[in-house]
């Protein structure tokens, strides 16, 4: 989906915008390449809060305080899934990044549920959304599709309500 589009609810994006600059570090000493769309997006955007309800992470946001820096959700993500799987794990039938073919969180609701993305099953296969709402909801769709859905209430499941928005959270570092 072409990230233009949510200039229609969302108003222009506010970040520099380049993908390159934000993505290529991380994923050189991570070994994650997440899918064009979702770092398109971010990249324009920037670390915020779409709604007032689910914080959007940066590679490059400033760590610590109100900063939405990616890697940090990956830790806290990975850390307390790990430990949640570990005494209840019928409860928990994804494995988490940086668990092999591990679900990548890439964000988290005000109430502590989170968005993550799945690798392709198979070689060449898209990557998919799965959220994490006290259920699991898998959902065959990129993130653009997911959060254009979500935005004009097409999705059935109440991840974002109300009119669209996107407030900045953060800074992004130079």
């Amino acid at each position: 989906m072409d990230i233009s589009r949510f200039c229609e609810l969302l108003g222009q994006p506010s970040v520099n915008g380049d993908m390159g600059r934000d993505w290529q570090e991380l994923e050189a000493r991570t070994g994650v390449s997440l899918p064009d769309d979702y770092k398109w997006f971010v990249s324009a955007y920037g670390p915020g809060c779409v709604n007032d309800r689910l914080y959007l992470f940066h590679p490059r946001a400033v760590e610590g305080g109100e900063g939405l820096h990616l890697e940090s959700l990956w830790e806290q993500a990975s850390f307390a899934y790990a430990e949640l799987s570990r005494n209840v794990p019928e409860m928990y039938p994804y494995p988490v990044h940086p668990a092999v073919g591990g679900c990548v969180p890439v964000a988290r609701s005000v109430s502590g549920n989170h968005v993550f993305l799945t690798p392709p099953q198979v070689v060449g296969g898209d990557w998919s959304v799965v959220l994490e709402m006290g259920d699991w909801i898998s959902l065959p769709m990129s993130f653009t599709e997911f959060l254009w859905a979500a935005l004009r209430g097409e999705l059935g499941i109440p991840v974002i309500e109300g009119e669209a928005n996107f407030e900045p959270v953060g800074t992004v570092k130079p």
